[in-house]
C-alpha cells in the first residue's frame, strides 16, 4: 500500500507544480483565463481530484519546489489595450480614498479639488468594472472620487486609446476604470478597519462574504468624516482696450467644513447551472454637503484706495444620495471562450445644497452694489439607465467580440434664491434647467494572431446620440442629434520572451456636461456672472500612441511610450467684460488642441535576505514612472481664434517605495510632481505631493495602519490667466497635512491551498466535493512535510556487553 502511493503521489506534486504555476501566471493579470488554458486545466484537475487520499510523503523524499512569485501592490499587468494596476496589496490603501490610490498610478494625479488628470489631461472618463454610473458623473464625480474608499477596489485599468468596446457616454476621453474587489473565496471572510485623523476625522470599513457551492453573497459598509481647509486670495485687473487704463479687484476667501459620507452594498453571484450565471448588486451612499466659508472684495477702480468693501459670510449644509442597482446574466457555451453577457443597471444621484449669505459692508457708496443677504437651495439630479449586451467568441482563425447599448440620461437643476428680508424670488439667480440625452451604440472588434510575433486588435463603434435641453425659466430649448464613427487599432510585436512592441490608436468624443449647457446667465455677485451655451457640440480626439515595454532580467517591468494626441473644437473658458465691472465666463467651441510627449515607467525589488558583499540590503520594492510632454492650442483673441498658439513644456514624475523593515512592519513613500497645464486662456503652475504609511502587524491578521499626507505641504494651487483685457491671479492655500492612524483586522477564511482551489475552480470543479477537498488535504499535509525544519538523526544507542 505504501509503495503504490508514492508515484501517485509524485504525480500529484507535478501536477500541484503546473497548477501552482498557471495560478501564478493568472495573478499576473486581471484578463479573463484563455478557452485554451481553460481547457488544459480540466484534464489536470480532474486527474488531481481522481488522485486517491494517502498519508503524506516521509521526509526524505523529494519532491519538486513549487514556484512563487512576489506579486507586489505596485505590479503592472499589460494587455493589449490597457494596463493594470494593482491596489488592493498596498499598505498604503487602509483608511485612503480613491483619490489618494490614483495618486499613485503612473501618469495619473487628483488634485485637492478631486480633479483627475491622465497625462494632464481633465476629459478623461472614470468608469466601475467597466460601466458609467451617476456618481462619477459631472459634478459629482469630484466629491465621490475623494470620499469613495480605495478598501472597494482591487485593480485600476489604465486606457489611454479606449477601444470599440468601450463608449463615450460618461464623457469620453482617456479611461480610468475602477475594478470592484471580488468575493469568490470559498467559506467565509471578511476585513474590517477604523483610522482617526485629527479635529474628528475619522473613517471605518467592513467587508464580508461568503460562498459555497454554486453561490457567494457579499457585503460592504463605509463610513468617512474628512474634509480640506482652503484659503483663496484673488487678484483680477481689467484692461481697458482703449486708454490703457487698469482696473483692480482683490478677493480673499476662508473654506473649512467637514463632510460625512455613509455607504453600503450587497451583491451575490448564483450559478445555476454549468454555463448560466446570474449576478446582482445593489449599492446606496450619503455625502454631507455641510461647509463654511468667509470671502472679503475689495474694488481699487483704477486708484489705489478701495472704492466698495465688504464681507460676505455664507453657510452650507444638505447632502447627496446616491443609488446603484445592477443585474448581470451570462451565458457559457461550449466552444472555448463563448460566451454571452447581459447587463442591466440604474444610478441615480440627488444632491440638495441650502446656503445662507451674509453680507457686512465696510464701505459701500451710494451708487455702488446693492447687497441683500439671500437663502439659496440648489437641488441637481442625475438619472442614468444603462442596458448593454456583450458577445464573445471564436471566429475563424481569432476572437470576435461584438455588443451594442443603450444608455438614457436625464438631468436637472434647480436654482432657487430667497432674498432674506422678504421672501421674494432672486430673478437674477433662480432658474430651473432639464437635460435629456440617449446614447445607442454598437460595435464589434476583433483579435487575431498573425503569428507567433504579431498580433493585432481592430475594432469600430457606431453611436447615435439624441440630446435635448429646455432652460424652463427663460424658455430656451434646443437640441442636437449626431452620428460618430470611432475606429480603434492595436498591434503587438513580440520581441523576445519579455519584450512587446505596441501601437494603439483611437478616435474618440468628449461631450459637454450639463452645466456647460445651460444659457441661464447666473450673478454670482456684482462683479462677476456665468452663463453656459447650448450650441456646444463634442470634442473631436484622436490619439496614437507606441509603446515598447519589458521585464529587465526578466524580473523588473519597464516600458517607454511616445505617444501623440489631436482635440478639435476644444471646449473652453471665454472670460469677457460685459461692463466695467462685471466679468462673464461661458464656455465656447474654439480652436485645436495638441499633445503629446514620452511615459516611461520601472518598477523593481531587492529580494528579501539578498546580501552584497556580505551586507544585507533592505528587501524593497519601488516604481518611478514619469511623463515628459508638451500642449499647443490655438490662443483665443477678443473676436475668437487669434491664428497664434499657447505651448508649454510639462513634467509629470511619480515615486515611491515600499520597505519591508522587518516581517511585522512596512514603511511605504509615494510622492508625485505635476508639471505645468494649460487652462482656457490661462495656465495652472505645478504642485506636488508627499504622503507616507506604516503597516505593523501584529499578528497575520491584525496590523496597525499610520499614514500621514502633504508631508511637506507642497498641494497649493496657482491659476494664471493673461489676455489683452484681463490679467487674472488665483492662489489656493490647501491644508491637508494630517496625520491618520487605525486598525484592520481580517476574520474568517477557509483552510487550504488557494491556488490548488482557484485552478479547480477555473476547470469547472466543485472545490467543496469530497475528491477537491482530500486532493487539497494532501497537499496540505505534503506542503507542511516540507515546512518542517529538518531533525538529525539520533545515533543508535550502543550495546552494552
Amino acid at each position: 500500500m505504501h509503495t503504490s502511493s508514492r508515484p501517485s503521489l509524485s504525480v500529484l506534486s507535478s501536477t500541484i507544480a503546473a497548477l501552482l504555476l498557471s495560478w501564478q501566471a493568472q495573478a499576473q493579470t486581471t484578463e479573463a483565463t484563455p478557452p485554451k488554458a481553460k481547457e488544459e486545466a480540466k484534464p489536470a484537475a480532474a486527474k488531481l481530484a481522481a488522485q486517491p487520499a494517502a498519508q503524506p510523503a516521509p521526509a526524505t523524499q523529494e519532491v519538486p519546489p513549487a514556484a512563487v512569485v512576489n506579486v507586489v501592490s505596485e505590479r503592472q499587468s499589460n494587455r493589449i489595450d490597457r494596463q493594470v494596476y494593482d491596489v488592493k496589496a498596498d499598505a498604503s490603501t487602509a483608511g485612503a480614498s480613491v483619490g489618494d490610490v490614483l495618486n499613485n498610478v503612473p501618469s495619473v494625479s487628483v488634485d485637492p479639488n478631486g480633479t483627475v488628470r491622465l497625462r494632464g489631461s481633465e476629459r478623461v472618463t472614470v468608469l466601475v468594472d467597466g460601466k458609467p454610473t451617476a456618481q462619477m458623473q459631472g459634478e459629482n464625480r469630484a466629491a465621490a472620487i475623494n470620499a469613495l474608499p480605495a478598501e472597494n477596489f482591487e485593480s485600476v485599468q489604465v486606457i489611454n486609446n479606449p477601444g470599440a468596446e468601450f463608449g463615450n457616454e460618461a464623457g469620453g476621453g482617456p479611461i480610468l476604470n475602477l475594478i470592484s474587489r471580488r468575493y469568490t473565496k470559498p467559506g467565509g471572510n471578511g476585513t474590517v478597519a477604523g483610522n482617526v485623523g485629527p479635529a474628528g476625522r475619522k473613517n471605518a470599513f467592513a467587508n464580508g462574504s461568503y460562498s459555497a457551492g454554486y453561490a457567494s453573497v457579499n457585503g460592504t459598509f463605509n463610513y468617512r468624516r474628512d474634509g480640506n481647509e482652503t484659503d483663496t486670495e484673488s487678484t483680477r485687473e481689467r484692461i481697458d482696450p482703449a486708454s490703457g487704463s487698469v482696473s483692480r479687484l482683490r478677493q480673499t476667501a476662508q473654506r473649512s467644513g467637514l463632510t460625512d459620507f455613509i455607504q453600503g452594498g450587497v451583491g451575490g453571484r448564483y450559478n445555476f447551472n454549468e454555463r448560466d450565471t446570474l449576478t446582482g448588486s445593489l449599492s446606496l451612499n450619503k455625502r454631507g454637503n455641510d461647509s463654511r466659508s468667509s470671502e472679503h472684495l475689495t474694488d481699487f477702480g483704477t486708484g489705489s484706495a478701495p472704492l466698495v468693501d465688504y464681507l460676505t459670510r455664507r453657510s452650507a449644509s444638505g447632502d447627496a444620495l446616491n443609488h446603484e442597482v445592477v443585474a448581470g446574466w451570462e451565458r457559457r457555451f461550449s466552444t472555448d471562450g463563448e460566451s454571452l453577457k447581459a447587463d442591466l443597471r440604474h444610478s441615480s444621484n440627488t444632491n440638495n445644497v441650502d446656503t445662507a449669505a451674509m453680507y457686512q459692508p465696510v464701505l459701500l457708496p451710494a451708487g455702488g452694489p446693492v447687497l441683500r443677504n439671500y437663502t439659496q437651495n440648489v437641488e441637481t439630479r442625475v438619472r442614468l439607465t444603462d442596458l448593454s449586451t456583450d458577445y464573445s467568441g471564436k471566429a475563424g482563425p481569432g476572437f470576435l467580440t461584438a455588443g451594442a447599448r443603450w444608455q438614457r440620461t436625464r438631468q436637472s437643476s434647480d436654482y432657487r434664491y430667497l432674498f432674506l428680508d422678504n421672501g421674494a424670488v432672486d430673478t437674477k439667480r433662480s432658474n430651473l434647467f432639464d437635460l435629456e440625452q440617449d446614447v445607442t451604440a454598437a460595435y464589434s472588434t476583433y483579435e487575431l494572431p498573425i503569428n507567433a510575433l504579431w498580433s493585432f486588435k481592430g475594432g469600430l463603434r457606431v453611436e447615435h446620440t439624441e440630446l435635448n435641453l429646455d432652460q424652463v425659466t427663460t424658455n430656451v430649448q434646443a437640441g442636437n442629434s449626431y452620428t460618430n464613427y470611432l475606429p480603434s487599432l492595436f498591434l503587438t510585436y513580440k520581441l523576445d520572451k519579455f519584450s512587446n512592441l505596441r501601437f494603439s490608436y483611437s478616435d474618440r468624443i468628449s461631450r459637454p456636461a450639463s452645466g456647460d449647457l445651460n444659457p441661464f446667465v447666473n450673478y454670482v455677485n456684482e462683479y462677476a456672472v456665468t452663463s453656459g451655451n447650448p450650441r456646444l457640440h463634442p470634442v473631436k480626439l484622436h490619439s496614437l500612441e507606441l509603446g515598447y515595454e519589458t521585464k529587465i532580467m526578466g524580473l523588473m517591468p519597464a516600458s517607454l511610450r511616445g505617444y501623440m494626441r489631436h482635440e478639435s473644437d476644444v471646449i473652453t473658458e471665454r472670460r469677457t467684460f460685459i461692463s466695467p465691472t462685471a466679468l462673464l465666463t461661458t464656455k465656447a467651441n474654439e480652436g485645436d488642441r495638441q499633445a503629446g510627449g514620452v511615459e516611461f515607467s520601472i518598477m523593481a525589488m531587492v529580494p528579501p535576505n539578498m546580501k552584497w558583499n556580505g551586507i544585507s540590503l533592505p528587501a524593497i520594492r519601488f516604481m518611478f514612472n514619469g511623463n515628459w510632454g508638451f500642449i499647443e492650442q490655438d490662443r483665443l483673441g477678443t473676436l475668437g481664434v487669434s491664428g497664434e498658439k499657447r505651448r508649454t513644456p510639462s513634467l509629470h514624475l511619480q515615486g515611491g517605495a515600499q520597505w519591508t523593515i522587518t516581517p511585522e512592519d512596512t514603511l511605504t513613500f509615494m510622492t508625485f510632481r505635476q508639471g505645468k497645464q494649460l487652462s482656457g486662456e490661462g495656465y495652472r503652475e505645478p504642485f506636488s505631493i508627499v504622503n507616507l504609511a506604516l503597516e505593523h502587524k501584529f499578528s497575520p491578521r491584525l496590523s496597525l495602519n499610520i499614514r500621514a499626507n502633504d508631508v511637506l505641504q507642497t498641494t497649493d494651487q496657482r491659476f494664471r490667466v493673461d489676455t489683452a483685457t484681463l490679467r487674472e491671479r488665483t492662489d489656493v492655500q490647501v491644508h491637508q497635512r494630517r496625520l491618520y492612524m487605525g486598525l484592520r483586522y481580517t476574520f474568517g477564511g477557509v483552510t487550504g491551498n488557494d491556488a490548488v482551489r482557484n485552478a479547480m475552480q477555473a476547470a469547472g470543479m466543485n472545490p467543496d466535493s469530497q475528491a477537491a477537498k482530500d486532493a487539497m488535504r494532501m497537499m496540505q499535509g505534503q506542503q507542511s512535510q516540507q515546512d518542517k525544519p529538518t531533525q538529525p538523526e539520533k545515533p543508535a544507542p550502543e550495546k552494552k556487553n
